[in-house]
């Protein structure tokens, strides 16, 4: 016997969101909620004819027609359908009414039309498909649940055309209440949606939201990260205490390392040599997507203590194309990056220090620890610097024997220091 479908709620209506691709809420009865890419949600019935082929007719749109009135509609398609009378959807009813309408009844229903069309709804989806292309998977992922979850409720409705500042300070300062930092990055891809507007020629040029300042000045909104000397041993201590083998070595590698948690839950077996103690990581996906920030291709030096890790790690993902697997029940084809942040949330690390964390940690104890300078330590990556590719490579092995405290201490390994020579010639040559 087939399983039925549990019918919708009001509120599950309500709060339907569109998504990448089109998709459907079934209610039962052959009743089932269309939600297209651009917002718009549409009843549709499927029904049997005499000879037994099935058709779908769409009977109205939400919020115009409610979930009990696309119920009490349901039934007479099915009976229309079973006596062979003629099926009439929304297209032939509007076609009908719009033969009644008088030219400004038209023309206002034009006008609704159009303002749909250029709601912040509906060009919001447009932006985050022409953007998704050049961002990196989770960049996308954050701007997608911000976008959908606090913008398009709060201002979703308006009309980009005339959207004014004023329009949208109330729905940025309340979600600075509860959550400042995701207010940030919502200025952000307001800003994005406008400029998107302006070049598409929906708003004119001079058009902008003036949102400097709209936002309450927060503190703390740093990320977090231990930079004490006398505390990065205890950090370390967790985390080699942490049960998660998969976890563990990749939050291992990210202080190592000091990468983005992306790129260290996304290594590849086939970006590390370890015979060479080298991770070549390609700036860009092969669908154009960014894989670095700055979409540049980057080589890391491999401490000792990374080779041995990674060598342990095959016995987990070796032959796989991914270093860390997924864990647990998550679909990934790797290592999610809120694993990790997770695993350090267990440890009693909570606001205290994060994945993102190490990278802070390399800056701080290399300044005012080894006395490294600051343009040096912000030169990372920037190929012009000779000096810098060298400094960083001492600095990163350096940083490993204040971190590990005993734990699994050692010297850089001799590959990676031959690396940071055949570095600094090449970036000599470029």
């Amino acid at each position: 016997m087939p399983r039925l479908s549990s019918q919708l709620t009001a509120l599950a209506v309500e709060k339907a969101r569109p998504r990448d691709k089109p998709y459907l809420l079934q209610d039962g009865d052959g009743l089932a909620l269309s939600v297209a890419v651009s917002g718009q949600k549409s009843w549709r019935v499927r029904y049997r004819l005499l000879d037994g082929r099935q058709r779908t007719v769409v009977i109205g749109q939400f919020p115009a027609m409610s979930l009990a009135e696309a119920r009490s509609r349901t039934p007479e398609i099915h009976l229309a359908a079973r006596i062979g009378a003629p099926i009439v959807g929304l297209r032939a009813e509007v076609k009908a009414a719009q033969a009644m309408l008088t030219a400004d009844e038209l023309a206002a229903q034009q006008a609704a039309k159009e303002a749909h069309e250029h709601s912040f709804n509906v060009l919001s989806e447009k932006w985050l498909v022409a953007q998704q292309p050049g961002w990196a998977d989770e960049s996308y992922r954050k701007a997608k649940y911000v976008v959908r979850t606090y913008l398009q409720p709060g201002i979703g409705q308006l009309d980009m055309r005339t959207l004014r500042t004023r329009d949208v300070v109330d729905t940025l300062r309340s979600l600075a209440e509860s959550a400042p930092s995701l207010a940030k990055k919502a200025v952000q891809y307001l800003n994005g949606v406008v400029d998107f507007c302006i070049l598409e020629g929906i708003r004119d040029d001079d058009q902008v939201l003036r949102l400097r300042g709209v936002l309450p000045s927060h503190k703390g909104g740093h990320i977090p990260a231990v930079t004490h000397e006398r505390d990065i041993g205890p950090l370390m201590r967790s985390i080699y205490a942490y049960e998660g083998h998969v976890v563990r070595c990749a939050l291992l590698l990210a202080a190592w390392t000091a990468l983005r948690p992306s790129v260290i839950a996304s290594a590849r077996w086939s970006e590390i040599d370890l015979d060479r103690a080298e991770w070549h990581i390609p700036g860009l996906e092969e669908d154009g997507r960014r894989r670095m920030k700055t979409g540049h291709d980057h080589i890391v030096s491999l401490p000792t203590q990374a080779i041995a890790m990674l060598r342990e790690m095959m016995q987990f993902s070796a032959g796989a194309e991914y270093v860390f697997p997924a864990v647990g029940k998550m679909r990934n084809p790797h290592l999610h990056r809120d694993a990790l942040s997770r695993a350090l949330r267990l440890m009693g690390y909570a606001g205290k220090h994060s994945t993102h964390g190490f990278r802070a940690m390399l800056r701080t104890v290399a300044r005012e620890r080894l006395g490294v300078d600051f343009d040096v330590l912000e030169a990372h990556g920037d190929v012009e610097r000779v000096a810098a590719v060298l400094a960083l490579v001492v600095v990163e092995h350096q940083i490993i024997e204040l971190a590990t405290d005993g734990v699994a201490g050692g010297a850089a390994s001799r590959a990676a220091q031959q690396h940071a020579h055949q570095a600094t010639r090449q970036t000599a040559d470029d």
